[in-house]
C-alpha cells in the first residue's frame, strides 16, 4: 500500500476503530471465497491475513472487545459440540473418542518436540498447532495464557504476534495437506478405492432407494399418502391385522371409510367392497399394497388426515447405538404406525438412512406421518426441536458469566498459579449449559443455526482484534522464520495422520471408510471431510467424521494454553 492510503487508513481506524474490524470481516470473508482449483482458503484465514495487512496502518483495539468476541466465540463452540461430546463417551463410540484422543496426544508430543529441538518460542509454538490442526479456537486460548503470564511486557507483545502469524502461515500449508492426504493418500495407504469401499460399506449397512450424489435428494418422495377404494375381491374381508402382517412397515391403513363414516381402526376390523382406505408408506410398499385393495381414488371427502412432518433429537439411552432396524422394533408399534424417519443428521451433515446404521445420541431424525404418532414417537425417540423459539438471553447471559467466573479460579501448581481464563471456562460452562438444554429442552433455547452463527461472528472478530494487533510486527516474524513455518506445519500434519490412520487400522481395526472420515474429524477440517465425500460419492465417511471432530475441537482448543506453559 503507498503512504497516502495507509496514512488514510490509519486516520480513519484511530477515528473509529470498529470500522477496522468490520473491514477486516468483510475483505477476509471475499479472500476467502476465491477459489484456486479444489483450494479455497476460508472466511477465518482469509480474516486473518486482511487483518495484518490492514493492521500495518497501526490500529488499537480495546482489549475488552477482543475479550468480548472470544468470549462468545468460545462459549458458543461449547454450547454446539456439549451435547454430542458428552453423549460421545459411550460404548457405540468408544473407538472414535479413542482415535480422537490418541491423535491429540500425537499433536502435544509432537509440537513438543519441535519446539524443543528447534528452540521455537512458545507464541511460535502455540501458532503451530492452531494453525497446523485447522483449530482456529487454539489462537484465543493460548494467547490468553500468555497475556497473563508474569513476563516483560514487550516479550508478551511479540510472542502473542508470533501466534498470530506462525497460525496464518501453517494453517495454509496445515489445511492443504489435510484434504489432500485424507481424500487421496490415506484410501491409497488403506489399499482402498474410496468409491468401491465406500459403496461396499454402504451395501453392509442395508440397501436404500437410490445412490445419489452428494447434494442430490430424489424428487420422487418416499413416503406417500395415497387413498383407494376397497374393489379386489382377495381384499374383502381381510381384516387389518392380516394386512399388517402382509405388508408390514412398507404400507399402513391410517384411515377406513365406510359409507361417510370413519371406522374405528382395530386388528379384527374387517375391510368390506366400496370401503376407501387412506394409505401411508414407503413407495415400494404402497403400491404393491394398492394394487391389492383395489383402484387408487381422487375422492378424499370424509377425511380428515393430518401429517406432520418433525426434527428429533435421539437421546433415549436404548436407542443410542442400535441400528435403524433394531430401533423400530424397540419403540412400541401402536406409537410409529405409519411413521417413517425421512432424514438423519449428525452435527449438521446427513447420512443416508439404511437399515444397519447406527444411531448417535444427539443424531436428529426427521419423521414423517401422522401427527398424532409423530408426536408420541418423538417422545419415546427424544426430543422435538420447535424451530420458531428464539433465543433465551437470559440463559445465553448466565452461561457466559459462568464461564468467565470458571476462568478466574486460580490453583497452585508447581508454585504458580493457573486457571482456564476467559477461554477455558466458557468452554467448559458451553460444554455444561449445552449439554444441559439437550437433556431438558424446556428452558434456555439457543436454536443450532443461531449458536453457529454466533461462533462464527465471535470467533471471526476475535481473530480480526488479533490480527489487527500484530499487523506491525507481522513482517518481523516472517523475515526471521517465514521458510521454516511451512516445513513444521507439514511435519506436524503427517505424523498426526499417518500415526493415526495405522493406528485406526491396525489396533482400532476401523473400517476403511470410516477411517477416512475420522482423520478429517481429529484435524477439525470440514473441508477436508467434503473432499472425502466428493471422491467417495457418498456420506457414508461422514459417519467416521462426527465423534473425532467433536472431541478433537475440545481437546485442541484446551492445548493452547498447554503448550505455552510447557515450552
Amino acid at each position: 500500500m503507498g503512504k497516502v492510503t495507509m496514512k488514510m487508513l490509519h486516520d480513519l481506524f484511530v477515528a473509529s476503530p470498529i470500522v477496522a474490524l468490520f473491514l477486516c470481516l468483510a475483505v477476509g470473508y471475499a479472500l476467502g471465497k476465491i477459489r484456486v482449483g479444489r483450494f479455497r482458503l476460508g472466511g477465518m484465514p482469509g480474516t486473518l491475513f486482511a487483518a495484518i495487512l490492514l493492521g500495518q496502518a497501526g490500529v488499537e483495539v480495546d482489549d475488552n472487545i477482543k475479550t468480548m468476541f472470544f468470549a462468545l466465540f468460545i462459549y458458543s463452540l461449547g454450547y454446539v459440540s456439549g451435547p454430542q461430546f458428552f453423549r460421545s463417551l459411550g460404548r457405540s463410540t468408544l473407538d472414535h473418542v479413542h482415535l480422537a484422543v490418541f491423535s491429540s496426544i500425537v499433536i502435544f508430543v509432537t509440537v513438543w518436540s519441535l519446539a524443543q529441538v528447534l528452540d521455537l518460542d512458545k507464541g511460535t509454538a502455540a501458532g503451530l498447532l492452531a494453525g497446523a490442526t485447522t483449530e482456529s479456537a487454539s489462537v484465543g486460548t493460548a494467547g490468553e495464557t500468555l497475556a497473563h503470564m508474569d513476563i516483560d511486557a514487550e516479550q508478551k507483545s511479540s510472542l502473542i504476534a508470533n501466534i498470530t502469524v506462525t497460525y496464518a502461515i501453517t494453517y495454509l500449508f496445515g489445511f492443504t495437506l489435510v484434504v489432500f492426504f485424507t481424500s487421496a493418500i490415506a484410501p491409497r495407504l488403506l489399499g482402498i478405492n474410496l468409491k468401491e469401499a465406500a459403496r461396499e460399506y454402504e451395501r453392509q449397512l442395508g440397501g436404500t432407494e437410490s445412490d445419489l450424489e452428494p447434494g442430490q435428494e430424489t424428487a420422487i418422495r418416499p413416503v406417500l399418502v395415497r387413498v383407494y377404494r376397497v374393489l379386489n375381491p382377495e381384499a374383502i374381508s381381510t381384516t387389518l391385522g392380516e394386512f399388517a402382517g402382509r405388508y408390514g412397515d412398507g404400507a399402513h391403513i391410517q384411515q377406513v371409510t365406510r359409507s361417510g363414516r370413519q371406522q374405528h381402526l382395530a386388528p379384527e376390523l374387517t375391510l368390506a367392497r366400496g370401503d376407501r382406505v387412506t394409505l401411508v408408506g414407503r413407495r415400494e410398499g404402497i403400491v404393491p399394497a394398492g394394487k391389492f385393495l383395489g383402484e387408487e381414488t381422487a375422492n378424499v371427502e370424509d377425511l380428515d388426515f393430518v401429517s406432520e412432518s418433525r426434527d428429533v433429537v435421539v437421546t433415549h439411552k436404548a436407542l443410542v447405538g442400535t441400528t435403524l432396524d433394531d430401533a423400530r422394533q424397540l419403540v412400541d408399534p401402536e406409537m410409529h404406525r405409519g411413521v417413517f424417519a425421512t432424514n438423519l443428521s449428525r452435527l449438521g451433515r446427513n447420512i443416508v438412512i439404511r437399515p444397519r446404521t447406527r444411531l448417535q445420541a444427539g443424531d436428529v431424525l426427521t419423521l414423517y406421518g401422522p401427527a398424532e404418532n409423530v408426536e408420541k414417537s418423538a417422545r419415546a425417540i427424544g426430543y422435538s426441536i420447535h424451530q420458531g423459539h428464539g433465543v433465551d438471553y437470559i440463559y445465553l447471559g448466565f452461561g457466559i458469566i459462568v464461564g468467565i467466573l470458571i476462568g478466574m479460579i486460580t490453583v497452585p501448581i508447581a508454585g504458580a498459579s493457573v486457571a482456564l481464563h476467559t477461554g477455558g471456562g466458557c468452554l467448559i460452562s458451553g460444554l455444561i449449559f449445552g449439554w444441559a438444554r439437550s437433556k431438558r429442552p424446556y428452558f434456555g433455547s439457543l436454536p443450532t443455526a443461531t449458536a453457529i452463527h454466533l461462533r462464527d461472528f465471535g470467533l471471526a472478530m476475535f481473530i480480526a482484534s488479533v490480527g489487527l494487533s500484530a499487523g506491525p510486527d507481522a513482517m518481523v516474524v516472517l523475515r526471521e522464520q517465514g521458510v521454516m513455518l511451512p516445513i513444521l506445519a507439514l511435519t506436524l500434519v503427517s505424523v498426526t495422520l499417518l500415526s493415526s490412520l495405522y493406528y485406526a487400522k491396525h489396533v482400532l481395526k476401523m473400517d476403511a471408510v470410516v477411517i477416512c472420515g475420522a482423520l478429517a474429524g481429529i484435524l477439525t477440517c470440514t473441508p477436508a471431510l467434503n473432499a472425502i465425500v466428493a471422491e467417495a460419492g457418498s456420506e457414508s465417511p461422514v459417519i467416521g467424521y462426527t465423534v473425532p471432530y467433536a472431541i478433537a475441537n475440545v481437546l485442541l482448543t484446551l492445548l493452547g494454553p498447554v503448550i505455552v506453559l510447557t515450552v
